[in-house]
């Protein structure tokens, strides 16, 4: 009776190698790569009449006029990049605090962002009091612009300040979900930004004062559908969903499985065809 062939050393080598990168594969697919935060509070509501509720896929109406900071007025799909996602940022000029603070976390994500502004998306920061006007919305776009640096101050033409009359104010805030009151000389409002998709859907809320780049990117690039973005962040966007609830977004789980499942498979191949060459050359 003929004995089994015996393990040689290089054989566990193999074996090990093998072993280790299924753990490694393992280790890479199902752990987290950040602990990006996009929502602080999913849903918060401040009051029945404060806060952000949130309208994903709604339609914003893109031709309703709003005017810039050099007395220009057309429909808000002119303000932006044509077939290019929007970000859009509710204030007011007047804000003694919070509307600064949203702002500064959107010039250090623009800083930061790794897509091109004006060219990939475009930023539209509205004014929700009606009674301010075009030199208020001025001081504080030359105050915030000028932190700017590098390429994305050269493309500054790609964040446009904006007013608009009490009625179509009310309108655009209605469908964005973003309910503001008067309290005394101030309003009483949350702060988020809003992704919209060229033609003018809601597709994601970033609520709070600071934003994650990796998660922002990738919500840019999937409300372009398909217009931005290199491969890598499509393979990522095959990878990986926005969770509402957690604000974040994580792994997508049949795209997990099917990513994780084939690079396994081909790791596996290549240690099972070395190992067989190996004890082809063993036997000879």
């Amino acid at each position: 009776m003929r004995a089994p062939p015996r393990l040689h050393c290089s054989d566990c080598i193999y074996i090990r190698t093998a072993f280790f990168l299924g753990c490694l594969l393992s280790a890479l697919f199902f752990g987290r790569l950040t602990p990006a935060h996009a929502l602080e509070q999913p849903g918060q509501v401040l009051d029945k009449e404060v806060g952000i509720f949130t309208q994903l896929g709604a339609r914003v109406d893109l031709s309703r006029e709003f005017t810039d900071v050099s007395g220009q007025t057309k429909p808000l799909r002119d303000f932006a990049t044509p077939g290019k996602p929007i970000l859009i940022a509710p204030v007011y000029y007047k804000c003694p605090r919070l509307c600064g603070l949203l702002l500064n976390g959107v010039y250090d994500l623009l800083n930061v962002l790794a897509l091109k502004l004006s060219e990939d998306y475009s930023v539209l920061v509205v004014g929700f009091d009606p009674t301010e006007t075009p030199q208020d919305a001025r001081k504080v776009m030359d105050k915030f612009n000028a932190r700017l640096v590098g390429e994305v101050g050269r493309r500054s033409d790609g964040i446009h300040y904006l007013m608009g009359s009490e009625r179509n104010v009310k309108a655009l805030m209605g469908e964005l979900g973003f309910k503001f009151a008067k309290d005394g000389e101030d309003f009483a409002h949350s702060a988020a930004v809003m992704i919209l998709t060229s033609t003018g859907d809601i597709s994601q809320y970033f609520t709070g004062i600071m934003f994650p780049e990796w998660d922002v990117r990738l919500s840019l690039i999937e409300a372009s559908k398909g217009v931005i973005g290199t491969a890598i962040d499509h393979f990522l966007l095959y990878c990986f969903r926005f969770d509402s609830l957690k604000g974040r977004y994580t792994w997508a789980v049949v795209g997990l499985l099917r990513v994780g499942g084939a690079l396994t498979l081909i790791g596996l191949g290549i240690v099972y065809f070395l190992y067989c060459r190996r004890h082809k050359g063993v036997v000879s």
